[in-house]
């Protein structure tokens, strides 16, 4: 195991990203998603693209918070197209497997069929068991967020022909309630509960299989993986977060190795 532990950094990543900790479970590297040399250090045939974008909506409760904005999230990036990039663009085998799934939170189907291959899809909702502050001004808190279901199809041929399709309709019940970090206890403010992650994990892949999440925030995709017995490749921007994923991901890695030796 490798773990890069700095004192004095910069808050930009590299090009190509740092890995700041890579084991036969886990690889999590601070870096800018969008990077085309940190988009190449995926491995090619994964499992599952499991993510939680910048929604575009610049996180703000109506009052002070000890979270500061998520960066990407002003609306400015075609986070669509930079998942496109992920799964394998228009003409590219590579990336996510022929007909595998893909998790996406708070984009619409709509918006991610096209760039993203998508031969079928299915609008799920995490109901969160709580009423959110969100925008304070609203006469509406936010209990919920949707998630995209899809499955990818390489050759649009394919997606024509239907192919995908059927693997949609198989999903089971669309709402998924699990309750969100508990207030004091979330350590991002997009945080997933890892159930929820585990969740999707568990529906879309087999043990051993490749989970991975280019937007990975506080890490709860990376621990949900490897405490399901599959592997994660993680990218974090923030480099706060990205250590914070390391420190969650190594402690998940130690409680897998040690339910293994039971």
């Amino acid at each position: 195991m490798t773990v890069t532990e700095t004192l004095d950094v910069t808050m930009t990543p590299p090009s190509g990203g740092q890995i700041l900790h890579q084991t036969d479970r886990a690889t999590v590297i601070w870096g800018d998603s969008r990077d085309p040399a940190v988009i190449t250090q995926v491995p090619d045939g994964y499992g599952l693209l499991c993510t939680d974008p910048p929604y575009g909506i610049r996180y703000n409760s109506g009052r002070s918070s000890t979270f500061t904005e998520i960066a990407g999230d002003d609306g400015s990036v075609d986070w669509p197209g930079v998942l496109a990039e992920w799964v394998g663009t228009v003409g590219r085998t590579r990336g996510l497997a022929p007909s595998r799934h893909v998790y996406v939170f708070g984009y619409p189907p709509d918006q991610l069929a096209s760039p993203m291959r998508l031969g079928g899809t299915a609008s799920l909702v995490w109901d969160k068991l709580d009423i959110g502050s969100g925008d304070l001004t609203s006469p509406w808190g936010p209990g919920h967020e949707p998630i995209t279901f899809g499955v990818h199809v390489k050759r649009r041929s394919d997606r024509e022909s239907g192919a995908g399709n059927l693997s949609a309709r198989l999903r089971r019940g669309s709402v998924l309630r699990y309750p969100r970090p508990g207030r004091g206890r979330a350590r991002h403010s997009n945080e997933k509960p890892v159930l929820l992650m585990a969740d999707l994990i568990e529906s879309s892949t087999v043990r051993g299989e490749l989970v991975v999440d280019p937007c990975a925030g506080s890490g709860s995709t990376g621990v949900a993986a490897v405490l399901e017995g599959r592997r994660c490749f993680l990218v974090e921007i923030d480099r706060t977060h990205a250590e914070l994923t390391v420190q969650r991901v190594a402690a998940a890695e130690r409680l897998a190795a040690q339910m293994e030796g039971l």
